[in-house]
């Protein structure tokens, strides 16, 4: 029977799932932009549109890395915290403010390529979106752990 545990164990195994596949992507993703570029655009490999296209996807895709690792440390961090019944403390506010940060860089990082390669622009406000939900969440955790706070203090 499906329960809240193993929802959460899965959630835990989804994450280092995309934990083995983002590593792939730092060194597969050029290769696999080259692939994608040439079956499917019909680009030929040496053409000028694929070396900036590529250059553009590392510039972007690099940097973003870095916060998906931040991302994947605090969504883990955040699910071992549930798993153990730990849902309002600090702590996990703490992860969702640091996961939505990483969010808005994302934003930042995908728009600046955006403006030299158009889809980026879907991927910015996509982040920025997430973010911002998270950040609503964050701050509806945050006032359930100053509540709780409260009403262990009274008698």
């Amino acid at each position: 029977m499906w329960n809240r545990k193993r929802s959460v164990t899965l959630s835990i195994v989804v994450c280092f799932i995309f934990a083995v596949i983002l590593t792939a992507g730092l060194f597969f993703g050029p290769w696999a932009v080259v692939k994608w570029l040439s079956a499917y655009r019909g680009l030929s490999v040496g053409l000028p549109a694929i070396k900036s296209i590529l250059t553009i996807f590392c510039a972007c895709f690099y940097p973003c890395a870095i916060f998906a690792y931040i991302t994947l440390y605090s969504l883990l961090r955040l699910l071992l915290n549930i798993k153990k019944d730990e849902i309002f403390i600090f702590q996990n506010t703490k992860y969702l403010r640091r996961i939505s940060w990483c969010c808005f860089a994302v934003a930042a990082i995908t728009f600046v390529g955006g403006i030299l390669y158009i889809p980026f622009l879907c991927i910015a406000v996509a982040a920025a979106f997430v973010g911002l939900m998270l950040r609503v969440v964050k701050n509806v955790m945050q006032n359930a752990v100053e509540i709780k706070a409260e009403n262990e203090l009274t008698i």
